[in-house]
């Protein structure tokens, strides 16, 4: 029933950044997509004053994305499987709420800064712990174009998904500033 509350608009940008991150993944091969999968939750989470709502818009996203990039763990075990999709959508939708609620108590600029932070620390903790999930790391989305990522000797994969997180915020910024004009 708590999807029927969200309005269609929402409904649609929670559908196109799940696909959109779905999509961009090495299975799909649109790795460019990644560079846009944040900007409709940017925009919900612009637009939204609820941290609730921003985390209900976030989790169904990121669960979309879950499930069609990991469906084939099913095979092995179905509770497995549904426990994964959730967990994972969980501490996704949990590090972008908080990205909202830092980005309300203080100012777009620091948010956005808190939004990188959280984000890779999220990934960070999500590596290092007994549940590590290291599939749907964004900075793994280049597995299939190693060539664009050479300097991950240096940086790792997770300096990968601080370029995706970096160039989804420009990005947003350029639509938000020619959206107020």
């Amino acid at each position: 029933m708590i999807i029927f509350a969200i309005h269609m608009k929402q409904f649609f940008y929670v559908i196109l950044s799940g696909l959109l991150f779905a999509f961009s993944w090495p299975d799909a091969g649109f790795y460019l997509f990644v560079f846009f999968a944040f900007i409709p939750l940017l925009i919900l989470a612009e637009n939204e004053k609820k941290s609730s709502s921003v985390f209900l818009y976030a989790f169904f996203s990121f669960l979309i994305f879950n499930i069609i990039t990991t469906y084939w763990i099913y095979h092995a075990t179905l509770f497995g499987a549904v426990s994964a999709f959730v967990i994972n959508s969980l501490l996704m939708a949990c590090a972008f709420y908080i990205f909202h609620k830092i980005k309300i108590a203080t100012s777009s600029r620091f948010g956005n800064i808190a939004f990188i932070v959280v984000w890779i620390s999220m990934e960070f903790l999500h590596l290092n712990w007994d549940l590590s999930w290291p599939w749907l790391i964004l900075g793994n989305v280049f597995a299939n174009n190693v060539a664009i990522v050479q300097w991950y000797e240096f940086t790792g994969f997770l300096g990968g998904s601080f370029w995706v997180l970096v160039v989804n915020l420009l990005l947003f910024r350029i639509f938000f500033l020619k959206q107020n004009r």
